[in-house]
């Protein structure tokens, strides 16, 4: 019994020590998987011309990515529902990688990152339909607050358009602002 009285004191001052210092666990050790759902908007393109249907609008999309020692990469898929005006539509689809890295302050996630891809725009006229594709960069920032297992956020970003066919007839830059609501799970 006197062997065992200073065991068991021992015993639970070493577990009040151990649960004092608790940390953050990580089921998959410092990796960190997100899969989400994104609502947002996105502006007219910049060079089509005044009155032109936009084809981005509001849209909705899905994402997941990985965040490895602070290094996220993630794939994205977004649809925009565009719009309509006369018999003529517009609506597109994005799909491509986004690469970033997170700064987190308590519960907040700062995450400057990048997209790229493709970006089609599907146009209808008279029954018929054309698709046009092109390259897309997408740099901005996402806010994350993590809510245990639950995550809640926003982003803002520059829609970079290579090479779509311009209304003079030439090629070049077309540019958007994009904003998302998201929520999702972070494991």
């Amino acid at each position: 019994m006197k062997r065992t009285l200073p065991l068991l004191a021992g015993l639970v001052a070493a577990s009040a020590v151990t649960f004092a210092m608790t940390r953050e666990a990580h089921a998959l050790g410092p990796v960190d998987l997100e899969v989400g759902a994104l609502a947002g908007v996105g502006t007219t393109p910049s060079n089509l011309p005044a009155g032109a249907v936009n084809p981005l609008g509001f849209g909705l999309g899905a994402r997941g990515g990985v965040d490895v020692f602070g290094f996220y990469g993630g794939v994205k898929l977004m649809y925009y529902f565009g719009g309509s005006s006369g018999g003529f539509s517009d609506h597109s689809l994005s799909e491509g990688v986004d690469l970033g890295y997170n700064i987190k302050l308590a519960i907040l996630t700062l995450r400057p990152m990048v997209g790229l891809g493709n970006f089609t725009i599907t146009e209808s006229a008279g029954g018929a339909s054309t698709n046009t594709g092109t390259f897309y960069v997408e740099p901005g920032v996402t806010a994350l607050v993590s809510l245990g297992l639950i995550y809640v956020g926003a982003d803002v970003n520059a829609l970079l358009l290579t090479s779509l066919p311009q209304p003079t007839g030439g090629n070049g830059m077309d540019t958007a602002l994009t904003i998302h609501g998201q929520v999702g799970l972070k494991f």
